[in-house]
């Protein structure tokens, strides 16, 4: 366990969600890849922000009930967006979500996103460790 990385228990596949991209379209990707936020990348796949449900849900709320207006992802997405290393040691960032937030980390490799993990990943990987320890 403590030469476990981030890479090694991250999400490699992620939704193309771009600044240009609709809240709904935004929704849609959220909900095909199960997950609760994902990076806004620009045309050369840099990280420019960060969208999550809790951002999407105060203008879908207010456009649903008045039903109106076409709500893009740049007025809505995180640009502040907390960053890790997919050669973080996975201990080490277990040790920074046991204080909250955020749940979701992209993981970057210089300013280009190579994946994403989620508290349940760290969880997953700790779990397996724990669980290979019992067998021996």
């Amino acid at each position: 366990m403590l030469n476990t990385k981030v890479k090694d228990f991250m999400q490699r596949k992620l939704p193309n969600i771009t600044p240009d991209t609709e809240m709904t379209s935004a929704i849609a990707e959220l909900q095909k890849f199960k997950l609760l936020g994902a990076p806004v990348f620009d045309e050369h796949k840099s990280l420019v922000g960060f969208i999550s449900e809790q951002e999407l849900l105060k203008p879908l709320t207010q456009s649903s009930y008045f039903c109106d207006g076409v709500v893009k992802v740049s007025q809505l997405m995180q640009t502040n967006v907390v960053t890790v290393s997919g050669d973080t040691n996975i201990i080490e960032l277990a040790e920074q979500m046991k204080t909250g937030k955020p749940k979701n980390y992209p993981v970057v490799d210089g300013f280009k996103v190579i994946g994403m993990i989620s508290r349940a990943d760290v969880l997953k990987a700790l779990y397996d460790n724990y669980i290979s320890c019992q067998t021996h």
